[in-house]
C-alpha cells in the first residue's frame, strides 16, 4: 500500500496505517499531527494516506486509477493544501500567516457533502526560491509519479503557532473537533510542542524522524574516538557534547539512540575479539535501556548520561 521508499524509512507509522486499512479503516484519525525535521516526508506520507483511502482499487503503490492519478499529479479537488498561500478565500490578502478567513472557509466547504475522503495538509510556505536541500528533500520522499515540485518562488516547511494569525485555530479548532465524516486534518510539525494544545489533543501524534538516515553513522564518530576503551571523563564529555549537538541540529534523542545502535551493531558484526564482542552486547542492552528511559520521557541529559556512564571502562 504505502509507497516503498516511505515504508523503508518509517516501518513503524507505515505499518501502524496499513493494519488500520486492513482492519477498521473507519477509526481512521480525524486529525494528525506529524513530527519530525522533514516536511517534505510527512507531506508525501499524509498524501499516500489520502491517496490509500482514496483509491478506487486495492490502494497498491502503482495503481493507476483516476484517483490516484489525480493525487499524485496535485489535482485531487479533496486534497487541500493549507498555508500563507494555499486555499486562499476571494479577498483574503494576508500573506505571512495562515488567516482566519481560510478557517472559514474550510468550515465553508465542510458544509458541503464529498464522495471523497477529504484531507487538509497544513503547513508554513516559505515564500523565497528553494534551495538545495529542500530540493534534495522533495527528491528523497516523493514516492514513483508525484507531481508537487514546489514552484520557483516558494518551498514547503514547518508550521508553529507564529504561522496562525492569533484568532484562526479558535476557528479551525471547531472543524478539527467535529468534522464530517471521511475528513482529516495534518498538521506537519518539527514538534507536538509548537501547536496549540487544543488541536494537539485533538490529534494522533507521529514522529517521522529524517534528519539522519539511521545507517549514516559518521557524525557519531569523533565522539567514540577512544571506544571502547572509554575513561569516565571521556564518556561524560562525549555525553555533553553530543547533547549539545543534537540541540544546535534540532536532531530528535531517539534518532541519535538509533544512529549509536547501527554504529554498535556495525561493529559487531566486524568483531573477532571475544571479550569485544561481549562489551558491545553488552553497551547494545544498555542502549535499549535508555530508548526506554527516553520513551518514560526522561531528560535527554539523563538519558544520555546513564547511557554513557554504562559505556564508560575496558573491554572486560
Amino acid at each position: 500500500m504505502i509507497a516503498n521508499n516511505l515504508k523503508t524509512d518509517f516501518p513503524f507509522v507505515s505499518n501502524y496505517f496499513e493494519q488500520l486499512f486492513k482492519v477498521n479503516v473507519k477509526k481512521f484519525p480525524q486529525s494528525i499531527v506529524f513530527e519530525g525535521l522533514d516536511a517534505y516526508a510527512q507531506c508525501f506520507f499524509a498524501l499516500e494516506l489520502a491517496r490509500i483511502l482514496n483509491c478506487l482499487e486495492d490502494g497498491e503503490e502503482n495503481c493507476q486509477c483516476l484517483n490516484c492519478r489525480w493525487i499524485r499529479e496535485n489535482k485531487h479537488p479533496a486534497i487541500n493544501f493549507v498555508s500563507q498561500i494555499h486555499f486562499k478565500p476571494q479577498g483574503d490578502d494576508s500573506k505571512t500567516v495562515i488567516s482566519a478567513a481560510q478557517a472559514k472557509e474550510i468550515e465553508k466547504s465542510l458544509r458541503e457533502t464529498s464522495d471523497y475522503h477529504r484531507f487538509f495538509i497544513f503547513f508554513d510556505a516559505k515564500q523565497a526560491p528553494p534551495d538545495l536541500e529542500h530540493k534534495n528533500s522533495h527528491k528523497n520522499y516523493s514516492p514513483a509519479g508525484y507531481n508537487i515540485c514546489p514552484d520557483e518562488d516558494w518551498y514547503l516547511d514547518h508550521i508553529n503557532q507564529k504561522t496562525f494569525n492569533p484568532s484562526t485555530p479558535n476557528v479551525l479548532l471547531k472543524c478539527v473537533e467535529e468534522p464530517p465524516e471521511r475528513t482529516t486534518f495534518v498538521f506537519l510539525t518539527k514538534n507536538r510542542a509548537d501547536l496549540i494544545n487544543t488541536i494537539v489533543s485533538r490529534s494522533q501524534c507521529f514522529k517521522l524522524p529524517t534528519s539522519v538516515k539511521r545507517q549514516d553513522f559518521g557524525f557519531i564518530l569523533p565522539y567514540f574516538e577512544k571506544y571502547p576503551l572509554m575513561p569516565l571523563s571521556c564518556a561524560l564529555n562525549s555525553s555533553e557534547e553530543l547533547q549539545n549537538y543534537i540541540k544546535e541540529n534540532e536532531m530528535p534523542v531517539d534518532l541519535l539512540l538509533d544512529t549509536i545502535l547501527s554504529y554498535l551493531s556495525f561493529e559487531l558484526k566486524n568483531a573477532d575479539n571475544a571479550g569485544y564482542v561481549l562489551k558491545l552486547k553488552q553497551d547494545i542492552k544498555a542502549l535499549a535501556a535508555a530508548k526506554r528511559h527516553h520513551s518514560a520521557q526522561m531528560s535527554d541529559k539523563v538519558v544520555l548520561d546513564t547511557l554513557f556512564l554504562k559505556m564508560a571502562g575496558d573491554i572486560k
